[in-house]
């Protein structure tokens, strides 16, 4: 088997981007539809609780941080892609990368103060002027960064349970004031109401959470993973490689399997990042267990790419990748027209059954378009925005406009 083509090389990441954006979506419906805001007992008095508690069980074990982390990985072999382009053109870098990362941080708050206060751009943005910083590094260095990278969440964590011994137990009533005035915001209030709420809770809520759970780390962890991965190749398949894939494979098994059960009963109890000695299993076990199963995802599909019977079908998720930015965008406007006031209002009125069918139903609808838009344009359409914002000029969108425009 001959090493990977260019053009397969690239149709492999568009591949793995859409499956990652699958499993993102589905694991935030439960911020999407309100359910991740709702009590125990409010969850409980929804339509096939039960049921639901189990489906709940079965998107943390498989979905939650897994496909964030594939997602990061890209973005790292994205960057690496990208300079190496520049060099070959001689072109500079860093002024341009730097305005790409300027506008997606702006198009991240715009998404989160509109649509959706769980938004990862503006980290995505942020965290990417850190990379800078690596891009002279070698693939060992980026490596053995990330791991150590990987560590802090879990040396902060201890720090803070540390630094709690002897306090008060936390009151959580004023949380559930607070997240049942914002339920009743988003399924009945005006648009001011849920814009107040997204930029407060954007500002108050989202970014304190991604410092206090150590995910910048983590995510500059993947990022330089994924840098390494390209500056080895690794994602280029090769038939001498086949056993190094398959130990990945397996270890990334070991590692990952028994930390997400552990992860999945922890994240249905109230064992979620408690202030206790236990609760230092969490981070653990997230911090390594999760990328280890997203890497696991990750290098099956590479493997399974490589037959020609699943390369067709896995070739259908490519559309939907190469608009990544348009469709993760796109989720949280439909999801905002079934779940938000100026939609059908039904925040917090869905359990884990319901929504995750309703998600399968926007990816449905996403794929239809993706392959539409695609067959006639050259970029879907926040891509385009966002490439002719970063080069300062309008570039050609229809397919049957110049295609020798650089």
């Amino acid at each position: 088997m001959q090493p990977t083509q260019p053009n397969e090389r690239f149709l492999f990441l568009d591949v793995l981007r859409g499956f990652a954006l699958c499993g993102v979506l589905i694991a935030n419906m439960a911020f999407h539809s309100g359910y991740w805001f709702l009590s125990p007992e409010m969850q409980a008095g929804l339509q096939f609780a039960d049921a639901g508690n189990s489906l709940m069980w079965v998107i943390h074990f498989f979905s939650d941080g897994k496909f964030y982390s594939i997602f990061s990985m890209l973005f790292g072999i994205g960057f690496a892609l990208q300079m190496q382009r520049s060099i070959e053109r001689e072109e500079p870098f860093m002024g341009r990368y730097s305005r790409r990362l300027l506008i997606l941080f702006l198009f991240g708050l715009l998404h989160a103060f509109l649509f959706f206060v769980g938004d990862i751009l503006s980290m995505y943005a942020l965290t990417g002027f850190l990379l800078l910083l690596f891009r002279k590094k070698s693939a060992k260095f980026l490596f053995r960064s990330a791991l150590i990278l990987l560590c802090l969440p879990v040396l902060q964590y201890a720090f803070l349970w540390w630094n709690a011994q002897g306090a008060p137990p936390v009151d959580l009533s004023g949380d559930r004031a607070f997240f049942e005035q914002l339920i009743l915001a988003y399924s009945t209030g005006n648009f001011s109401d849920i814009l107040f709420n997204n930029i407060g809770g954007t500002i108050f809520g989202r970014y304190p959470d991604l410092i206090f759970t150590g995910r910048f780390f983590k995510v500059l962890a993947m990022f330089l993973l994924g840098f390494y991965i390209a500056k080895s190749r690794l994602f280029e398949y090769r038939e001498e490689r086949k056993d190094f894939y398959k130990k990945i494979l397996l270890w990334t098994a070991v590692i990952g399997i028994p930390s997400n059960i552990i992860l999945a009963q922890m994240m249905t109890t109230d064992a979620y990042y408690m202030l206790e000695p236990s609760g230092i299993v969490q981070p653990l076990v997230y911090a390594f267990g999760v990328p280890a199963l997203g890497i696991f995802y990750a290098v099956g599909l590479l493997i399974l790419f490589q037959k020609p019977a699943f390369k067709s079908k896995l070739s259908f998720f490519a559309p939907y990748g190469r608009m990544a930015l348009t469709n993760y965008l796109m989720q949280s406007i439909l999801s905002g027209l079934v779940f938000m006031s100026y939609g059908f209002g039904l925040f917090g009125a869905v359990g884990p059954i319901l929504f995750t069918i309703i998600g399968f139903s926007i990816m449905i609808i996403q794929f239809i378009f993706s392959h539409w838009w695609l067959s006639k344009f050259k970029y879907g359409p926040a891509e385009w925005l966002w490439r002719s914002l970063t080069y300062k000029k309008w570039q050609p969108l229809r397919k049957a406009e110049d295609l020798t425009f650089n």
